[in-house]
């Protein structure tokens, strides 16, 4: 009987290559999945920004508006709360 220790190392070693290769596949195949979860995630934290951008400027539209809205109220009450303190003007009757 002829025994070769090196024929059993050359097997590990072949078993062992053949299980890097699958391992090296699986973690091609992993990042090729965690690539296209990323790509969908930065498309809608995109959209999500634009959409929160959109509202910001409505919102800042609306303010300035309301602001606007107010100083025109409060300058018509004031002029209407100065004219009930104002004594009206004699009216000339004729005789």
């Amino acid at each position: 009987m002829n025994f070769d220790p090196f024929a059993q190392m050359t097997k590990a070693f072949e078993q062992w290559q053949k299980m890097t290769e699958e391992s090296i596949q699986r973690a091609s195949a992993f990042y090729a999945e965690v690539e296209k979860l990323e790509a969908k995630g930065v498309e809608r934290s995109t959209v999500a920004i634009d959409e929160v951008s959109v509202n910001f400027k409505e919102t800042l539209a609306y303010g300035t508006q309301l602001g606007a809205e107010w100083r025109k109220l409060s300058l018509e009450a004031l002029k209407n709360a100065s004219a009930a303190f104002t004594p009206a003007a004699p009216t000339k009757t004729t005789v």
